[in-house]
């Protein structure tokens, strides 16, 4: 009787080392997959250009600049929603598509124009606070000084 006990221990410690090296195993299997990972500064990147091969399509040039210009989630990229517009209008004169392209190619430039006159704008609001605050800074030392002096012929 006692060998069948131990015949089953057996079977108990040999399945325990199965699991456990399997488990060694597949943790060694993961981690070398994760060495191999190069970071993102290393990385090759992927090639330019379409996927498949030849010019695409003037439905896939709105698309991808429509695609550029953003949602709710993600920043509009103007410069690369622009070329695309731009490579429609010019490679596809007849397309369905080259009215809007256009509509949209004034409208990035308003944008910019906008952007870049609101910007100019703040920028002058902001020099004029600082010529200001300086100003001001000027006019507390000139106290301070006068303050100073009183207090001394006061003594």
């Amino acid at each position: 009787m006692c060998t069948s006990t131990d015949s089953g221990e057996k079977d108990m410690m040999l399945r325990a080392y199965r699991k456990f090296w399997s488990l060694l195993i597949i943790a060694a299997f993961l981690c070398g997959a994760c060495a191999v990972m190069r970071p993102p500064e290393q990385r090759i990147p992927s090639p330019e250009g379409p996927i498949v091969a030849g010019t695409p399509s003037d439905e896939d040039l709105f698309l991808l600049g429509t695609s550029y210009l953003g949602n709710k989630a993600l920043t509009p990229d103007y410069f690369n929603a622009r070329v695309a517009f731009e490579k429609l209008v010019k490679t596809y004169p007849e397309s369905r598509w080259r009215p809007a392209s256009q509509r949209l190619i004034i409208l990035i430039d308003e944008i910019k124009a906008c952007s870049t006159t609101s910007s100019n704008k703040e920028m002058f609001k902001i020099l004029q606070e600082n010529q200001r605050l300086k100003k001001d800074l000027e006019r507390l030392k000139l106290l301070e000084i006068e303050s100073e002096k009183r207090a001394k012929t006061l003594r």
